[in-house]
């Protein structure tokens, strides 16, 4: 785990999408969900909930461990900086 898994997550958090996700860190989208998918592995639970696109389109959104592990990171983070 490091700053760009994180990075990637924030920016899902905020698009709402890991296709723009990806776009927004020079990223395809194959390597933005190689990416989440590891951290799923790793932590053995989803990070981010996806939803299938349809005529709106699909989306994702951070699950309440990806919230988590974003926000302990940069707790993590901050406490080095001291």
């Amino acid at each position: 785990l490091g700053p760009g898994k994180i990075i990637l997550l924030e920016e899902i958090a905020r698009s709402g999408s890991i296709s723009a996700a990806g776009r927004a860190l020079g990223m395809s989208y194959r390597r933005a969900w190689l990416l989440v998918d590891e951290l799923n592995r790793l932590l053995g639970s989803p990070v981010v909930a996806t939803q299938l696109g349809g005529s709106h389109g699909g989306g994702a959104a951070l699950t309440a461990l990806g919230s988590e592990v974003v926000a302990r990171y940069r707790a993590l983070e901050q406490a080095a900086e001291c």
